[in-house]
């Protein structure tokens, strides 16, 4: 019970804050979710941020090299591999969340090549992820010492 309050009041301070500052509340929430789904406490925070955040770097590099090189069709390409990227890392052990990855490359990739050039949307994406896991964490920590009252 304890949990399900602190992420109902948390999760509504963070739509109120993230539409304040015009950040999208739904990506904080995939970044929350990924939090959870690895697994929580400290780890599955570290691995969340960690993994996401390495692949939104992956696809804007390689989204990168493909405007660089005036081959925005190979777009297939530059998603692949940056997929292959996000697998093929997880054998270190911060970024093996892989889901968190996806995720990440998911975020940035949803505006295609082009939509690499709006780095303001981008870092408020990249942010708002973050933040998302930062609160997942508030909330599952929260969450635990009510319920043990």
């Amino acid at each position: 019970m304890g949990v399900a309050i602190a992420v109902a009041v948390l999760l509504a301070v963070w739509v109120y804050v993230a539409e304040m500052f015009g950040m999208p509340w739904f990506v904080g929430l995939i970044g929350w979710a990924c939090f959870v789904a690895a697994g929580g406490k400290v780890k599955g925070l570290t691995q969340a941020i960690a993994a996401g955040v390495a692949g939104m770097a992956w696809i804007a590099a390689l989204y990168l090299a493909i405007m660089v090189a005036h081959q925005e069709s190979l777009e297939w390409l530059a998603v692949a591999v940056a997929g292959l990227a996000v697998v093929l890392e997880a054998r270190i052990s911060l970024l093996s969340f892989i889901p968190a990855g996806l995720c990440g490359m998911a975020m940035i990739g949803a505006g295609g090549p082009m939509g690499l050039m709006d780095a303001p949307s981008n870092m408020k994406l990249g942010l708002a992820f973050v933040i998302g896991a930062v609160v997942g964490f508030i909330a599952d920590t929260a969450g635990n010492k009510l319920s043990k009252k």
